[in-house]
């Protein structure tokens, strides 16, 4: 049930309102209500706490025929900014799908980005932490982790595609970033600089065979194992780390949302053009699944561009679980879980916005349902061939805690 709230004026009680509004009174025009009482007695803030919300009594319409607007309106539509200026909502909002999304940084509260102040707070706090900028001998990319101590980005990040056995090097992982003007070497690296230990990607990335049309493949996506730090620490128990999923996780077909695969999902990264990189960014919107060139894929309205390659796709982004009342539940897919990474999109900032991702499932590559306990097709079996792989110091990165 839908619940409404109202201003209820304190010469008139909530009885009488509720009374004037079953009984279809209404007021003949828009009324100012002003407190004439200021010296009134308030409640205390303990009181406060324990008010109950207002309900709307009228009954609940049948929605079981309901379906989607295919027709934007008859009107323009605006929006208003804090300063009182109305701006018009063009093209830059959103994808040639007309995908919406909202986009934002990582930052605590309305803070300037100045290294003077906490602002980086709320990127050290779980599970953004688990997120952060991967350096290489080409530049940088994003990442996350999804085990223990091991990474997952995109494959375009440890090489380029066909380029065999060739690929970049020197990768080191920084959890939680904040580099903005004036960060301090603190919340540049507050969990330090993670050196990697061991990667893998697709085989069919490297040698350039992997199903898809130009930047639209079917796998690219790859892991990375991180060493373990001075003090013999796993990263993942310091920073905590995400979940994965595969094969169109929590993403629904209805006729709510127009009998199309659907989900809602969350994208982290560091983009170039948003805050020069230096600042985590998240955009939230709509996903679709869809296929491009051949190549399963995701496909979200974004202006995460450049440097935000290889960050995270989450479903059911969260920090926190509420605490349920009235014997609520959660949904049937409440699960925190990556099921991509960003692979490409447009560069032009100004152009209408769409990325995609490589989609964590079964393909043509990789088809088998298990892949050693770890999951379902690709994002499984680069996982299972990165465990079970002999590490450093005896036995595999598996049984050495790596991939727990």
């Amino acid at each position: 049930m839908r619940e409404c709230y109202r201003f209820v004026p304190h010469s008139v009680t909530a009885a009488t309102i509720l009374s004037a509004s079953l009984t279809g009174a209404a007021f003949a025009e828009d009324t100012v209500v002003i407190n004439l009482n200021l010296s009134e007695t308030r409640l205390s803030t303990s009181e406060l706490l324990t008010l109950k919300p207002v309900v709307n009594r009228l009954y609940a319409p049948d929605t079981s025929t309901v379906t989607p607007n295919t027709d934007a309106g008859p009107y323009s539509p605006g929006v208003m900014t804090q300063k009182g200026i109305v701006t018009d909502t063009g093209p830059r909002a959103y994808g040639s799908f007309g995908i919406p999304f909202t986009s934002t940084r990582v930052q605590d509260g309305d803070q300037s980005a100045s290294g003077a102040t906490l602002a980086n707070l709320l990127s050290t706090s779980f599970p953004y932490r688990t997120i952060g900028k991967l350096s290489f001998s080409a530049g940088y990319c994003s990442a996350s982790l999804i085990r223990r101590s091991v990474l997952v980005t995109a494959a375009h990040c440890i090489q380029s595609f066909g380029s065999g056995n060739t690929a970049y090097s020197d990768y080191q992982f920084i959890p939680g970033h904040y580099g903005a003007p004036g960060a301090t070497a603190k919340q540049k690296a507050p969990y330090g600089i993670w050196n990697w230990t061991a990667f893998v990607r697709p085989a069919s990335w490297a040698n350039g065979t992997d199903t898809g049309s130009g930047a639209a493949r079917n796998n690219d996506l790859a892991v990375i194992a991180l060493a373990k730090n001075t003090d013999n620490q796993f990263i993942g128990d310091i920073t905590g780390y995400l979940g994965y999923g595969w094969n169109n996780c929590s993403f629904v077909s209805s006729p709510k949302t127009g009998n199309l695969q659907t989900a809602a999902v969350s994208t982290f990264g560091y983009p170039d053009l948003l805050d020069g990189g230096a600042i985590m960014q998240r955009t939230d919107g709509p996903t679709y699944t869809t296929v491009v060139g051949g190549a399963w894929q995701l496909w979200q309205g974004s202006d995460l561009t450049g440097g935000s390659s290889g960050g995270p796709w989450i479903v059911n982004f969260k920090s926190r679980d509420p605490v349920r009342e009235g014997d609520a539940v959660a949904g049937t897919a409440s699960k925190l879980a990556v099921i991509g990474v960003t692979s490409w999109g447009t560069s032009d900032p100004n152009a209408a916005k769409d990325n995609y991702s490589s989609q964590f499932r079964q393909n043509a590559q990789y088809p088998n349902a298990n892949y050693g306990g770890y999951g379902a097709g690709n994002i499984a079996s680069l996982l299972n061939t990165l465990c079970n792989k002999r590490a450093p110091g005896g036995g595999t990165y598996a049984s050495q805690g790596y991939c727990d």
